[in-house]
């Protein structure tokens, strides 16, 4: 299984909706997840949630190296073990689905600002893909984004 070195945090700031504890690792939500009256979004907006008991939502992560490394069986089975799910029931599919987000995360480099949107094609027919990308912040001195996102 491929290994890999960089993961998405979150950066504690309630201005920009991420209410999960600084540093803790984020995943994209997941349909049962809430984002417990914290925020709204435009619909085709998603959001992460922290990988721990608390589940805590975060609209921006930043990509950050990590100590070691992670595998997508080992992401998945954090994730199910925050959702309290049975990790008897992983199986190539569903991890073929945490392998896409490492794969994505670790294609950017160290302290980009990361989000997650919803991709709505009509035409040949009618398909919903969520994306994960970078997020610009263009109202910000440079200064305001390496404090925000290197610390």
């Amino acid at each position: 299984m491929k290994k890999y070195e960089k993961m998405v945090v979150s950066i504690n700031d309630s201005d920009f909706n991420c209410y999960a504890n600084k540093g803790d690792w984020l995943y994209k939500a997941n349909d049962k997840d809430t984002k417990n009256g914290l925020f709204r979004l435009p619909k085709d907006i998603h959001y992460f949630v922290s990988l721990n008991e608390d589940r805590l939502p975060s609209e921006i992560g930043v990509v950050k190296k990590i100590d070691g490394y992670i595998t997508a069986h080992e992401l998945a089975v954090l994730d199910y073990s925050s959702r309290k799910k049975d990790i008897n029931q992983l199986n190539d599919n569903i991890i073929s689905e945490y392998e896409w987000f490492l794969e994505k995360v670790n294609a950017f480099p160290e302290h980009t600002p990361v989000a997650l949107t919803w991709l709505e094609k009509v035409f040949p027919k009618k398909i919903k893909e969520l994306r994960l990308h970078k997020k610009f912040f263009t109202g910000m001195s440079r200064e305001e984004k390496e404090e925000l996102f290197q610390n």
